[in-house]
């Protein structure tokens, strides 16, 4: 279990370097995408066949995994296209909306129980995460912001649905195949965007590797395999760290102000995500009883 919750953390760190290096560097917002979803595609195909274990994409994937392919490339081009008209907050919070939401219908469809403290440390996650926004939500939207408030809303139900999908994968299919099948399926959906884009300057080759290593290679391997292994729950609270890496980065990288509400939700998302973890880990007990079923 540990080493699956750190995963996961890992994976969330990943993940907001794609930020950092989108601060850095001059490639577009499609650029960036099609570069972490076909590098990263790439990383992990030589690394399995580094380690020999290339027969691992000689099968074929099957229906879901193409599906969390499209909805992988889909969250990430939702949210771009979502701040072009409307408050980069008001798109991050729609968006954060997706782990609470994939808690609740894991519930439902995956006998995933939620207890009134595993409810009430969602909620606690959902109140950090809007303290690091400092409370800056704006409803009140004109017609010309609905657009990017549809784009919010299609990037959070297919970042939920990708949760969700990957955790109950078929049992004889290996992460990796589908991690790989879902950022190579992923950089295909985002191909039609690059119409008007030319080959990026060489000067830009450093950012692409580490587009395609940090947050594409290694922060969807690390995604899949978690999930495969922690309640929705339990790695939607952790997913929370992505943006506290962001402020953080920012804060640290980029000279931006942190101001204390900040700070306090940094601090309530980091203790949810420790007490979500303590709640899924099973008791002693539990865990003697298992192995002495197994045994």
């Amino acid at each position: 279990m540990n080493r699956y919750l750190l995963l996961a953390l890992f994976s969330a760190v990943c993940m907001a370097s794609s930020g950092i290096i989108a601060r850095y560097s001059q490639l577009s917002a499609a650029e960036l995408t099609f570069c972490r979803l076909a590098v990263g595609a790439l990383c992990l195909g030589l690394f399995l066949l580094a380690s020999r274990q290339g027969q691992q994409l000689q099968r074929r994937p099957d229906r879901i995994v193409v599906i969390n392919g499209i909805l992988l490339a889909s969250f990430m081009l939702g949210f771009l296209q979502a701040i072009q008209s409307i408050s980069l907050a008001n798109a991050i919070m729609l968006v954060y909306l997706a782990p609470p939401l994939t808690a609740v219908v894991a519930h439902f469809i995956y006998g995933e129980k939620l207890t009134l403290l595993s409810l009430l440390f969602i909620a606690l996650s959902v109140l950090g995460f809007a303290m690091l926004q400092q409370f800056k939500l704006d409803l009140a939207l004109t017609p010309a912001q609905l657009p990017g408030f549809g784009f919010a809303l299609l990037s959070l139900f297919t970042y939920a649905g990708f949760l969700l999908l990957n955790r109950k994968p078929q049992p004889d299919q290996s992460p990796y195949q589908r991690s790989f099948y879902q950022l190579l399926m992923g950089a295909c959906c985002v191909l039609p965007f690059l119409t008007d884009s030319s080959l990026p300057p060489l000067k830009e080759l450093p950012w692409i590797l580490l587009a395609g290593i940090f947050p594409g290679f290694l922060a969807i391997v690390g995604a899949v395999v978690a999930l495969q292994h922690l309640p929705v729950r339990v790695f939607g609270t952790l997913a929370y760290i992505e943006p506290v890496t962001v402020i953080l980065a920012g804060w640290w990288l980029f000279q931006e102000v942190l101001v204390p509400v900040q700070l306090a939700g940094v601090l309530l998302i980091v203790a949810c995500g420790v007490a979500q973890a303590a709640l899924a880990r099973p008791s002693p007990s539990t865990a003697n009883a298992t192995s002495c079923q197994t045994g």
